[in-house]
């Protein structure tokens, strides 16, 4: 990825690891239905996979077309477990599996999403 895209995802998850340190987040009242969380959750981290996505797309390297879905997908994955982890340290917030598993879904449709329908790579057997 060029620098400036690792600049961007460093921004990004700086803005996440910053609300996650809040006891509490005031959402408006577009966010006032059973499993609102879960949605931005997966809405939150679908960003951060197109972001990471699109990073690797406009890299001018050849690479992988599973690489290209899996890459952002997986580093999606784990910075959900990091910041899952920091918010069991902070008062008022809980460390929640389901949080993790919404974070997983929405980075991968998102990198599905870009893969096989914006940029057309269907092929992920590990020809290019």
């Amino acid at each position: 990825m060029k620098w400036y895209y690792w600049l961007l995802t460093a921004l990004y998850c700086s803005g996440i690891f910053y609300l996650s340190s809040k006891n509490h987040i005031d959402s408006p009242g577009l966010f006032d239905f059973p499993g609102a969380d879960k949605v931005v959750h997966g809405v939150e981290y679908g960003m951060l996979a197109a972001l990471v996505s699109v990073g690797i797309r406009r890299s001018n390297k050849t690479v992988r077309a599973a690489v290209l879905l899996g890459a952002p997908w997986v580093f999606a994955a784990l910075y959900g477990i990091t910041d899952e982890f920091h918010q069991w340290f902070v008062p008022g917030r809980s460390c929640d599996i389901l949080d993790w598993l919404a974070d997983t879904s929405g980075a991968g449709l998102v990198s599905w999403f870009l893969c096989y329908w914006v940029w057309r790579v269907r092929d992920f057997s590990g020809e290019n």
